[in-house]
């Protein structure tokens, strides 16, 4: 586990998605988990590290690079774990994907493959307190129940949007599910100004244009 900030780690055992804690008082909170193939190895890693109590793992959205491991997860930790209403909806096929592409990617089985936990639903249109200080948001645009995690200035993005050169830029456009809803989000999250951006993909960084 790799400190970024005091009160924040990055996880160095997942595979695909970037996974993060964060510890607050005697409280902890997984942003993400990483690929299946890699959840052994975080629950591995959860447990040598000296953190508090995991109570909670925020998913951000449905993607299998950041959801795969939030079964095993839960399993070993007894976890509460939380994903936005409409990605739900979308897992659990009660909503069909919102693209081609990621209807193309459901038959495929990359998409759906993944076990899932037992989920607490956020809503999409208000934020919830996880934790004292730990908020998630609804962030949709890379799927519709997307959410973002802020913490004391930190802003954990998911993949709402990457880092490039100081920046927040979007992921390619057919990764995107509804680019007004994308273009909403990325200029909230940009006027939000955040002292730390920590991406579901790349290293944390600092926004400087």
């Amino acid at each position: 586990m790799r400190d970024v900030i005091p009160g924040v780690h990055r996880l160095t055992s997942t595979r695909g998605g970037n996974a993060y804690l964060i510890e607050e008082g005697d409280r902890a909170v997984l942003v993400d988990t990483g690929l299946r193939s890699s959840a052994d190895a975080v629950v591995e890693e959860l447990s040598a590290a000296r953190i508090p109590t995991l109570t909670d793992i925020v998913l951000t959205h449905y993607d299998p690079d950041h959801v795969g491991g939030a079964a095993a997860v839960q399993r070993a930790t007894g976890a509460r774990v939380w994903l936005g209403d409409s990605d739900i909806r979308i897992l659990r096929g009660e909503t069909e994907a919102p693209t081609r592409m990621r209807r193309a990617m459901f038959r495929s089985g990359w998409l759906g493959r993944a076990e899932l936990p037992e989920l607490t639903a956020l809503p999409g249109d208000a934020g919830v307190e996880i934790a004292p200080a730990v908020v998630a948001e609804p962030a949709p645009g890379h799927t519709p129940g997307h959410h973002v995690v802020r913490w004391r200035g930190v802003a954990f993005i998911g993949d709402a949007a990457r880092v490039s050169k100081g920046r927040l830029v979007h992921f390619p456009g057919f990764l995107i599910s509804d680019r007004t809803a994308a273009d909403a989000t990325l200029a909230a999250l940009t006027a939000s100004t955040p002292r730390l951006v920590c991406p579901g993909h790349g290293a944390p960084a600092r926004l400087t244009a």
